[in-house]
């Protein structure tokens, strides 16, 4: 879009077509600063439960939304979901999934069946 409207804009306003783009740089600032969280040392998994757990539009008032340090509880919580996802034997989870396939394979030939 800034490839698109820059040429005609300076072709048409001049130099006052700068001042129009300062103003809309500068009034990013606050929106950055009031509604965007930090991104940084976070996955995608913090930052869902960040705005599933926070309902407040604004971010700035929120310590978790605005550290750049990776909040504790994530981390932790990401401990926990790795140590009960290592937890868990593969033939185990090969077992559970051989028998799943067998019952999805039955239903499906059941519901061939009643609609023959």
């Amino acid at each position: 879009m800034v490839v698109e409207i820059t040429p005609p804009g300076i072709e048409s306003l001049g130099w006052q077509f700068y001042i129009i783009w300062t103003v809309f740089n500068g009034a990013f600032v606050p929106i950055v600063y009031l509604f965007y969280p930090e991104t940084a040392d976070r996955s995608l998994e913090d930052l869902d439960r960040l705005f599933i757990e926070n309902h407040d539009i604004f971010v700035f008032r929120n310590k978790e939304a605005t550290s750049t340090k990776r909040p504790a509880r994530y981390v932790e919580q990401e401990e926990d979901e790795v140590r009960r996802q290592s937890s868990i034997k593969p033939e185990d989870v090969s077992g559970a999934v051989a028998a799943h396939a067998k019952d999805v394979l039955a239903s499906q030939n059941a519901e061939k069946i009643d609609k023959v």
